[in-house]
This record gives structure tokens, C-alpha cells and sequence, in this order.
């Protein structure tokens, strides 16, 4: 079933993500990586609306998993047990009239329910998360992804050879999360390419270029948060669907929870880094920005809409050359 598969997934991601928040709050208490109080206020919050969303879904997977689901591969059942409950009968009805989900979103949501055993009552909201998830993760093409998910796996599996075991061992828990994610943004550029086309909108080669400082500054210079934030903004524009956007601000978010925790790394993480990013630019179409002239064009850009938005500017020390990417630089400058 679709929304067994996607409630695993969502359980799966939210336990990860929980272990995580965790240990850096341990790390915090026990001295070894103190967060500030911005971080340490951003992260318990973070651990509160996980642990919420982690039980919610595992009660849903405990209804579904409690009945009997060999009767679910009866459809021709089902579908007749479905039609003599009002509640089946008259949800469909409300599902089709919603005015805020897109059709895809609503048409995913009656495959779900057409899934569910007689006893299962999920309510609206419900089945369109279960939805949303569902065409996010593509389970349509699960076949296909599977194939590419597992080719991304594979590739990160050998980009891992050359990173020092040691080093990284901290970051393993994000050996399982990173493909994931990747997949995600092939997922999601796959389906812009295709809308924008259909749509007879003007093609697009790949997502914008970001740059390595937003991240390595992110906590303490308000110009890294700006330039994410335009960053992000110029994607969503990108998007043709208002599930595009939303898929988007996941992913985007995933992805900046994982940068960071490898940039907190330092020179220890440079290789698990560079793994990370060579399959989100192979993938994902998904890169840095290397060239230090459009970096330098690119702050200017960004200085003057700061001081457009009326925005102190920062006293702190600014660095558009972090030490990543000059060992970035000089990686690509070796291979080619």
C-alpha cells in the first residue's frame, strides 16, 4: 500500500532526524559542541515538532498495520466495501471539491483511500499529507526510482572509499538520509523540466548556482540568511505547481539541515562534503558557485538589496572564499 510505504518513510526520516537534534543537545550539555542560544532554542524546538509529527504518524501506521491487509489486495472488495459507507462515499465528494490542492494532490489521495480497509477512518487532512508524501516520493514510478535511488546509493558508496572512516563517523547516520534527499531533488527538477514544457514555459538547464559561505555563515551573518532566502525564492518561481513549492521547501530544508552538519565538521568533513555535492551536481543538476569573479559579482548584488530592504549590515568578518571552497576548486581543478 502507497500510504504504508509513505508513513514508513516519513517514521523512518523523522527518526533519524530526532537522533540527531538529540545528540546535538547532548553534545551541547556535555561541552563537546556548544550551540548558541539562537541554535540551542532553533534545535529543541526542532526536536519538539518532530517527536509530535513522529508519534502521529506511527498511530496511523498502527491502524493500517493492525488490520488485515492481505484483504486490501482484494480491490474489487474493498471498492465495494468502500461504497456502503457514507463516510467513503461523501469524503471522495468533499476530496474532488477541495479548491486548495492541486489535482494531482486530490487524485493521489482517492488511490489512498480506495487502499484502506473499511475500519480505517483517516480524516481529510490526513489522506492529503499521506498524498502529498506519496507523489513526492513518486510511488506511482516506484520501479524506476528504485532503479536510480539505487544508483545513487552506489555512487555514494564509492565517492565514500576515499573519506577517512574516523573522521566522518559522526555523520554516519546521514549515510542512508543523503541518497534520499538526492533523489528528491532529481525528482522534483525531473518534474519542473516536464511541467515547464507542458506548460510551454522557457526551459531551464539545472537550479541555480548557491554559494558555500551562506552556509558556513549561516548562524551569525544576516547576509547568509538574505542570500538563502533569495536563493530559495528564485527556485519556487521556477515551480509551476503549488506542489512543486511545497516539495521544494522540503528538500530545501533537508538539504541545508545537512550542509550544515557536515560544514560544523570543519577540514574533517571536506571529503564527505565534496562526496555529497558531486551527486547532488550529478543527480540534482544541483551546485556550488566556483568562480570567484561571479562570487565577488554576486555580493554586490546582494549588498544592494540589503541596503535597498533598509538592513543593518554585518560588522562581522566576511569570507566569500571559505577553506571548502578552495578545496573544492582545487579537487575539480585535479580531476579535470
Amino acid at each position: 500500500m502507497k500510504s504504508i510505504i509513505a508513513l514508513q518513510d516519513m517514521i523512518k526520516q523523522e527518526e533519524k532526524r530526532s537522533t540527531i537534534l538529540k545528540r546535538q543537545l547532548s553534545d551541547h550539555e556535555s561541552g563537546i559542541n556548544k550551540l548558541t542560544i539562537l541554535q540551542k532554542s532553533s534545535t529543541e524546538t526542532s526536536l519538539e515538532n518532530t517527536n509530535q509529527n513522529l508519534e502521529i504518524h506511527r498511530k496511523m501506521l498502527e491502524q493500517l498495520t493492525a488490520a488485515d491487509l492481505q484483504e486490501l489486495e482484494e480491490k474489487e472488495r474493498i471498492e465495494e466495501a468502500i461504497k456502503k459507507r457514507n463516510y467513503y462515499k461523501y469524503q471522495k465528494v468533499r476530496l474532488k471539491r477541495d479548491l486548495v490542492r492541486s489535482n494531482d494532490t486530490k487524485l493521489e489521495a482517492m488511490y489512498i483511500l480506495d487502499e484502506l480497509p473499511e475500519e480505517i477512518e483517516f480524516e481529510d487532512n490526513e489522506l492529503f499529507e499521506l498524498a502529498q508524501k506519496s507523489i513526492e516520493l513518486d510511488l506511482s514510478l516506484h520501479e524506476q526510482l528504485e532503479k536510480e535511488f539505487q544508483a545513487i546509493k552506489k555512487d555514494f558508496n564509492t565517492l565514500l572509499k576515499e573519506c577517512n572512516e574516523e573522521d566522518i563517523k559522526e555523520l554516519a547516520i546521514l549515510n542512508s538520509q543523503i541518497p534520499i534527499v538526492v533523489l528528491h531533488f532529481y525528482v522534483l527538477l525531473s518534474n519542473i523540466k516536464a511541467n515547464r514544457e507542458i506548460d510551454k514555459l522557457p526551459p531551464i538547464s539545472g537550479f541555480p548556482k548557491f554559494e558555500d559561505w551562506w552556509i558556513d555563515e549561516l548562524w551569525y551573518n544576516h547576509k547568509a540568511y538574505f542570500g538563502l532566502y533569495k536563493f530559495k525564492s528564485i527556485v519556487k518561481k521556477m515551480c509551476t505547481t503549488k506542489e512543486q513549492e511545497v516539495t521544494w521547501d522540503n528538500v530545501f530544508n533537508n538539504w541545508i539541515f545537512i550542509k550544515k552538519l557536515i560544514n560544523n565538521k570543519g577540514l574533517l568533513g571536506f571529503k564527505y562534503n565534496f562526496a555529497f555535492d558531486s551527486l547532488m551536481v550529478k543527480y540534482g543538476e544541483f551546485e556550488e558557485e566556483l568562480d570567484i569573479k561571479n562570487l565577488k559579482s554576486m555580493e554586490k548584488i546582494i549588498d544592494k538589496l540589503i541596503k535597498k530592504a533598509d538592513l543593518e549590515k554585518t560588522k562581522k568578518k566576511h569570507n566569500i572564499n571559505t577553506s571548502y571552497l578552495q578545496y573544492k576548486i582545487k579537487r575539480m581543478s585535479e580531476s579535470n
